[in-house]
């Protein structure tokens, strides 16, 4: 009989508290801190859900490989397609549908687990801006142009092997010329970072046309545009901090782009300059407007941090509507009550009309509004609503690109 997991689940499922939920994963087995680091390890995909295994149940076969190593063979991308879903539906553990779609059903997150058993779930941290408040150009603040693309992080290592991520850690397949043209140079224990675009003949980025083609199954890009802003060691990208400063790194980038042979159409430099003064910012944002630009993007002159930061800002042009609250969802959030940290049920975003499509807006809720509204009150209330620009998907239909909540009218507070 298969090891199982279900009562370790049970367990954690059973209380909300997170220095509880701590203490079980300590008392529990070695395999069951192997299906936690299995499930939640960013870094391992699985490229197959239990949505579709299930639909197919009728495809099966029987084997003797244990959870970890049916595991190991998708995330390694031995079988693919059916031949996975077999493999997959003829496993004795149902355990494994939760751990393809990368959740137990523990309510608890890498920062829990860690907790209990230090550092098994790697985490992927990266440099995040914060909304435009006020800069003291005095500081050393850079600007340049905020692109509209996808974050990636090219990782090399020592020996000269890269991989492609995106912010949130999930590795790129469909950019082998990107790596390939960074492997060229012959660089080692490095990260680059900047976003992946597609850029027409006039400069301008087609951010839907890059999303669509970073999502395609067995594709790759054949023209993608490689817009580097930072270049680091890799041990401060791993420690999240410290190592040269900004216009250090920048320096440095520039003669790794110009002093060697590389593929420039691939492999492209971002123009950053050092803002003087008011004046000079002031020209920026009007550049910004005039060009079309998603924003400015403004980097003060210290040394790396790999988290959210106020040394990193975005300057960006919004738009904002009312609209009637249609629908809700709730769903679990970590939050610190009385200096412990717990695990409750509250307002996880709500739905609204725009132009006849159901859209979802998620941010720029408090806590004490997630709390409040969680009972379903919040439907029927007008809210406004902020945004950067109307987008479609592929089906054809209109969303809203970062669309915040910013007021919930009936409230006498502005969020």
């Amino acid at each position: 009989m298969p090891v199982r997991i279900e009562q370790f689940i049970d367990s954690m499922r059973s209380t909300s508290s997170s220095t509880e939920k701590v203490g079980i994963i300590k008392e529990a087995s070695p395999y069951a801190h192997k299906a936690l680091e299995y499930a939640y390890n960013p870094f391992k995909q699985y490229y197959v859900t239990s949505k579709t295994c299930i639909k197919n149940s009728h495809l099966k076969q029987v084997h003797s490989l244990d959870l970890f190593e049916v595991l190991d063979k998708l995330s390694n991308r031995e079988v693919t397609g059916h031949d996975a879903i077999k493999l997959v539906n003829g496993l004795d553990d149902e355990s494994i549908y939760k751990i393809i779609d990368k959740d137990l059903g523990i309510r608890a997150g890498a920062k829990v687990i860690n907790k209990a058993i230090p550092n098994l779930i790697p985490t992927f941290s990266v440099a995040l801006a914060k909304e435009y408040d006020s800069c003291d150009w005095k500081d050393g603040w850079y600007a340049s142009r905020k692109l509209d693309g996808v974050r990636c992080l090219a990782v090399v290592d020592y020996e000269g092997i890269c991989t492609l991520y995106s912010r949130m850690g999930k590795e790129l397949t469909t950019l082998n010329k990107v790596k390939t043209a960074i492997e060229a140079t012959g660089i080692i224990n490095t990260v680059l970072d900047g976003e992946i675009c597609l850029v027409d003949e006039n400069g301008n980025e087609d951010f839907q046309g890059i999303m669509k083609q970073l999502r395609r199954k067995n594709h790759q890009i054949e023209n993608p545009a490689y817009m580097i802003f930072d270049m680091l060691h890799k041990p401060n990208f791993d420690n999240q901090k410290g190592g040269p400063i900004l216009s250090e790194r920048l320096g440095a980038l520039r003669g790794f782009l110009t002093g060697r042979s590389i593929n420039s159409d691939i492999l492209r430099y971002t123009e950053q300059v050092q803002i003087t003064d008011d004046n000079h910012f002031d020209y920026w944002n009007e550049l910004s407007s005039k060009e079309g630009w998603e924003g400015v993007m403004l980097r003060k002159d210290v040394s790396y941090e790999g988290k959210r930061t106020k040394n990193l800002v975005k300057v960006k042009k919004f738009f904002d509507a009312e609209y009637e609250v249609i629908d809700f969802d709730i769903d679990d959030h970590e939050v610190v009550r009385d200096g412990q940290s717990e695990t409750i049920e509250m307002l996880a975003q709500v739905w609204i009309e725009h132009k006849g499509h159901k859209v979802k807006v998620g941010s720029g809720w408090s806590q004490q509004q997630r709390l409040m509204y969680m009972d379903g009150s919040i439907v029927g209330k007008i809210i406004t609503v902020q945004y950067f620009e109307e987008t479609y998907n592929d089906k054809g239909g209109i969303s809203l690109r970062f669309p915040t909540v910013k007021v919930v009218h009936g409230e006498t507070r502005v969020f």
